[in-house]
């Protein structure tokens, strides 16, 4: 009977009645346009051997799809006798559903990605201009033919725009992407290096023989939908910013990461606390299993930052912030220059309907090199940055901006002894009130305040601040209501008038909750060091 027989016993662990069968079919189901070779050995890289002749034995029991033509699990609850029986679904429509007039379903990963492709457009502001200004989009590659591929099939009649110019810089690929770019009939400039050269020299040597009016960078792993241009750039014509990021999704991931599929990608930048390496760092501002058309993210919001991924610019501000800081090597040099704009005055947008599909993990490799960049990027960024976030964060969570972050303030609470109860309790209720969050520690042997916490409010100097777990920019304050030790504290708070000796210093006349935030604040504004 041959070899595929004999290959089909052998990876069914000899199972004769079920290899008979799987053979009997073998050619109408290799024939019948449900099962695609290519795409299966490229999606799965666990196969071995012939790929239909895993799939019937071992492929559908795992899980795996056979094409993006049929979905086997929309056959399989659609027919629950198919699935109660533990049959192939697709073996069983070829040998009998399709003469039944059962129904098959194109693969959710199509299904989903035209549903949110159709769905989008309802929402796109279809911006019209007296004159179309002038988009330098600027794309960085290295080795990325693939990506270029994927990026610039139907490039020009998705953007919904046609005034622009591309300007690709190749970091001296080896495969064929510089020729695939001369071959495009599109207005595309390529730099062509000979080293692998930062993302912030890329885009800033990109900038420099730029004629637009605005700069779009943009990476090469990006997946385009229909009118994504235009609503990028009615965003910052019609609105009084100098930066806007757009919404990326996550692709279909036929492998790992399948929870990730079709899920928000980036919809904006928020901050969040950590203790190492200190202190803070950008996130993606909303829950990732949020409806990608939420109502939240379906309309356009100012925040902190957004991703290089995705990011037009005004060149004259990009020109007056000289650029992105080419310290960085391949990471925050986005968050950086989001940072100074807002430094400068000057805001940033997220645009909530220009959807991109965003192919992240196929360009992002974490070798050695890359956790060395890491290290070395965040060290600059906090160098440069630690004073101004640590201070901005804490106004923002005093005042409840929820702009540089979504956390309320914390305070930890540090008690030895029941002579404060009563005033702690009332306090405490106070804090609570204004939505703070309050957590007290009684054990002086407790020397664990995690990454949430921005103050430490003592009422005791026989707590070891040498040894506390708590982010390097938590502010240190304590209560001196008798003769307290006021070593290592930032802060001193005097009850009944007692002279305090802190390098800053904050007397409580009356309501100790409403006097301690308001000075406290001056003293964050003036010249406290983080």
């Amino acid at each position: 009977m041959g070899r595929n027989i004999v290959n089909m016993l052998v990876s069914s662990n000899f199972n004769l009645k079920s290899s008979l069968k799987n053979h009997k079919y073998f050619a109408k189901i290799s024939n019948s346009g449900l099962f695609d070779e290519d795409f299966y050995n490229k999606k799965y890289d666990d196969v071995s051997g012939d790929p239909l002749t895993h799939y019937l034995t071992k492929g559908y029991r795992e899980g795996k799809l056979p094409s993006l033509n049929f979905d086997p699990d929309f056959y399989l609850n659609t027919y629950p006798d198919v699935k109660q029986a533990d049959l192939n679904p697709l073996f069983h429509y070829i040998a009998y559903g399709k003469s039944e007039g059962k129904l098959i379903q194109q693969a959710y990963a199509i299904r989903r990605k035209e549903e949110i492709c159709e769905t989008n457009l309802a929402f796109l502001s279809n911006y019209e201009f007296d004159e179309e200004p002038l988009v330098s989009i600027i794309i960085l590659n290295r080795d990325g033919l693939n990506h270029l591929k994927r990026l610039f099939k139907d490039f020009d009649s998705k953007t919904n725009y046609s005034n622009y110019e591309i300007i690709v810089v190749d970091n001296a690929s080896k495969d064929d992407s510089v020729k695939y770019l001369k071959s495009l009939d599109l207005p595309i400039k390529i730099i062509e290096n000979d080293v692998n050269v930062s993302f912030s020299k890329g885009n800033n040597d990109a900038a420099d023989i730029a004629n637009g009016d605005y700069l779009l960078l943009l990476n090469n792993d990006i997946e385009p939908t229909y009118g994504w241009l235009n609503e990028l750039v009615g965003t910052i014509v019609y609105n009084d910013v100098a930066s806007v990021g757009a919404k990326l999704i996550f692709p279909f991931y036929y492998n790992t990461n399948r929870e990730s599929s079709y899920r928000i990608q980036h919809s904006g930048d928020i901050f969040a606390e950590r203790m190492y390496p200190c202190c803070l760092y950008a996130v993606n501002k909303s829950d990732s299993k949020l409806d990608i058309f939420d109502s939240s993210l379906t309309r356009n919001n100012l925040c902190i930052a957004v991703t290089g991924a995705v990011n037009l610019i005004d060149k004259k501000v990009y020109d007056e912030l000289s650029g992105l800081d080419e310290e960085y090597v391949y990471g925050l040099e986005d968050v950086d220059f989001c940072l100074k704009l807002h430094k400068n005055g000057y805001k940033t947008l997220f645009a909530g309907n220009a959807l991109l599909f965003h192919h992240e993990s196929s360009t992002r490799v974490k070798s050695k090199s890359y956790f060395k960049n890491d290290k070395h990027n965040y060290s600059v960024f906090w160098n440069k940055w630690g004073q101004y976030l640590s201070k901005s964060l804490f106004i923002d969570k005093l005042h409840a901006k929820k702009f540089f972050t979504e956390k309320n303030l914390k305070i930890t609470i540090i008690n030895e002894d029941d002579s404060n109860l009563e005033l702690i309790s009332e306090i405490s209720k106070d804090f609570n009130n204004l939505d703070f969050t309050v957590e007290i520690i009684s054990d002086m042997g407790n020397h664990y305040i995690g990454n949430s916490a921005d103050i430490l409010l003592s009422f005791t100097d026989n707590y070891d601040l040498e040894n506390i777990i708590a982010r390097g920019d938590i502010v240190k304050v304590i209560v001196n209501n008798s003769d307290l030790s006021t070593d290592g504290y930032d802060i001193v708070v005097s009850l009944n008038d007692l002279n305090s000796n802190g390098k800053y210093n904050i007397n409580i006349v009356d309501d100790f909750v409403s006097e301690f935030l308001e000075k406290l604040e001056i003293i964050i504004m003036d010249d406290y060091e983080f």
